[in-house]
């Protein structure tokens, strides 16, 4: 497995269905950019996710609207639609490869994802290709401390200790701060506030447009 350390100001990648995008989704990987300096997050909206097949997300256009909106006062966000416009389910590594291409090369990549998501990273289409062009960054999402992230990881019986030192050197010391998507999507149909988790902007397109009224969670 290639592992690198990385010096220069990095780009962060951020993906996910967004379905819809939370304040989550907005705050954290802010604080993930400040703490490893990074000048830019790259939010892509999948369009199909490998791992979501027998749950398809709404529109995409939808999802890139709601997340336009979702970050639109970040100055460092950017929202890429590479893989809303590719066919087919959407691949890591497909996209680090595309973003590797049309960055400059001394521009490290980080790809920022869940600790839920760390742990069976090696089932991923070319997981340590992927490491090898955007090197991991985890945000807490189900392990609150590096003990239980460390515990899960060797559960998981894919990962040496040597890989879980490393695992544990890409976390976050950040705070939990996300709500399952599928109780999102259940409270919006079942007309329950949700503003706590998502941002006002986001609850007026939701409210304008009817999405998440046909009780698909």
């Amino acid at each position: 497995m290639p592992y690198h350390s990385r010096v220069a100001v990095p780009v962060l990648i951020f993906g996910g269905s967004f379905d819809p995008p939370t304040l989550a989704h907005r705050v954290l990987p802010m604080r993930a950019a400040e703490l490893v300096g990074a000048r830019q997050v790259i939010y892509i909206p999948a369009a199909i996710s490998p791992h979501k097949l027998d749950q398809p997300p709404i529109d995409s256009a939808h999802r890139v609207a709601m997340l336009e909106l979702a970050v639109s006062d970040a100055a460092e966000a950017v929202v890429n639609r590479m893989e809303v416009e590719r066919e087919g389910p959407s691949y890591s590594i497909d996209t680090a490869r595309a973003l590797r291409e049309s960055i400059d090369p001394g521009t490290p990549l980080r790809l920022l994802i869940g600790d839920d998501q760390a742990i069976p990273f090696h089932r991923w289409k070319d997981w340590d290709d992927i490491i090898s062009i955007a090197e991991p960054l985890v945000l807490p999402r189900l392990h609150a401390t590096p003990e239980a992230f460390a515990e899960a990881l060797r559960r998981e019986s894919a990962w040496t200790e040597d890989d879980i030192s490393h695992w544990l050197d890409w976390r976050l010391d950040l705070p939990i701060m996300d709500v399952e998507a599928t109780v999102i999507r259940n409270r919006l149909h079942d007309g329950q506030d949700a503003s706590d988790v998502l941002a006002p902007a986001v609850l007026d397109y939701i409210r304008a447009h009817g999405l998440y009224t046909d009780g698909r969670a």
